[in-house]
C-alpha cells in the first residue's frame, strides 16, 4: 500500500517495493527453473520424440513464469508523487533496481486530468488508485489506496488546488 502524507504545504504519495520483497520474488522466480532441469536435462534425452515436445512445452511455460517473477523483482518501481501547494508544482520521482532515479517536474497548470482507477481482486477487497495525466502525455499511477472515499477526497483536493 501507499503512504499518503498531507499537510498545509504539500501532498506526498509514496509507493516503495522493499528489498526483502525484491529478494523474495527473485528467489521464487528461481524455483520454476527446476522444471526444465528435471524434465529435459536430467533424463539425458538422446533423441527427439513426441514426449520431448510435451516436456519442452512445460519447460518453456516454467521459464516464462520464472522470468515474470524475476522481472517483477528487478524492474518494480519505487515512486513518489509530490504536490507542492506553495510552489504549485507536481514532482514525479521514480526508480527501479536497474534504472536510475528519474524526476519529472510539472506546474499544476500542466495537469490534464485525474482519474480514480479501481483494481478488483479475486481474493480480497478492491483497491483504488489515482491516475494523473499531464499535458505532455505522461501518465502515472503513484499509489494504491484502500478506500474509494480516500481516493475521491484526495482527487477533489488536488483538483480544487489546481483550479485556484
Amino acid at each position: 500500500m501507499s503512504v499518503v502524507i498531507q499537510n498545509n504545504e504539500r501532498i506526498e504519495i509514496t509507493e516503495q517495493m522493499s528489498t526483502g520483497l525484491r529478494v523474495f520474488l527473485f528467489i521464487i522466480g528461481l524455483l520454476p527453473c527446476m522444471a526444465p532441469y528435471e524434465l529435459l536435462i536430467k533424463p539425458g534425452w538422446t533423441g527427439f520424440n513426441l514426449f520431448t515436445l510435451f516436456f519442452l512445452a512445460i519447460s518453456l511455460g516454467a521459464i516464462a513464469v520464472s522470468l515474470a517473477f524475476m522481472a517483477g523483482a528487478i524492474f518494480g518501481l519505487n515512486q513518489t508523487l509530490t504536490i507542492d501547494l506553495v510552489r504549485r508544482t507536481i514532482t514525479h520521482a521514480y526508480e527501479s533496481t536497474v534504472t536510475p532515479l528519474r524526476v519529472r517536474k510539472y506546474s499544476l497548470n500542466q495537469l490534464k486530468s485525474i482519474e480514480i482507477m479501481t483494481h478488483d481482486w479475486d481474493n480480497g477487497p478492491s483497491t483504488y488508485g489515482l491516475k494523473f495525466t499531464f499535458t505532455d502525455g505522461h501518465k502515472t499511477e503513484p499509489g494504491t489506496l484502500e478506500s474509494k472515499i480516500e481516493a475521491e477526497q484526495l482527487k477533489e483536493k488536488i483538483e480544487q488546488i489546481s483550479r485556484e
